[in-house]
């Protein structure tokens, strides 16, 4: 049984790590605890939104200080989901997700929240849209759910995945080795990974 913490920090830019930081130092928030991060960036959303990547590694950075951990073994540990657009009334901020043990206090009666995390091998650019990618992400999800300790998909409400999107560089790999992509538009391949993913979803909750 895990107790789970949800918090939402303002950013002023997407590295702007400093919100994080503070709740570290003053121990409302423990870097041991950390699964995964939402952001949402004030970026264009597209295919060439670098502020996903950007916030990403600084917050890879910020947490592999408190870890002794390099940024690259801190994104292998804690899941990031950066969404770039903040358009309208959104504004920038860090939405942090920690689980740590319960320990001796009793359970509430009924069912209480909890949260799993898994990743998924590297696509080839030709799986992504693709059926390889619908079912190694409902194999994923399956991990998830384990990782939660959650027993059966009735009790699975919701499920978050950042999925990958298809660049000319990687058109170009693919074409090389002689296989090609779903589709040569980057912009619509986001769609297309999108659609695998959400299929995955549903082949692992026996919705589809």
């Amino acid at each position: 049984m895990h107790h789970v913490d949800i918090v939402r920090i303002p950013c002023r830019s997407p590295g702007d790590t400093s919100g994080l930081e503070d709740l570290l130092a003053s121990g409302r928030l423990v870097a041991q605890d950390i699964v995964a991060v939402i952001g949402k960036t004030e970026g264009n959303g597209g295919v060439n939104d670098y502020t996903r990547e950007y916030a990403t590694a600084m917050l890879a950075a910020c947490l592999g200080r408190a870890l002794e951990l390099s940024p690259a073994q801190v994104e292998r540990r804690v899941a990031f989901v950066m969404s770039g657009g903040t358009e309208g009334v959104l504004s920038p901020h860090f939405t942090v997700f920690t689980r740590r043990p319960a320990g001796d206090r009793a359970p509430g009666a009924g069912p209480r929240m909890t949260l799993g995390v898994a990743f998924t091998r590297d696509f080839l650019p030709e799986e992504i849209g693709r059926r390889a990618q619908i079912d190694e992400t409902a194999r994923a999800v399956h991990r998830a759910m384990d990782d939660a300790g959650i027993a059966g998909v009735q009790d699975l409400h919701f499920v978050q995945i950042k999925c990958p999107l298809l660049t000319a560089a990687k058109i170009g790999q693919a074409r090389a080795r002689g296989h090609e992509p779903v589709t040569a538009d980057t912009y619509a391949s986001m769609a297309f990974s999108r659609g695998a993913s959400a299929l995955g979803v549903a082949l692992a909750t026996g919705e589809a």
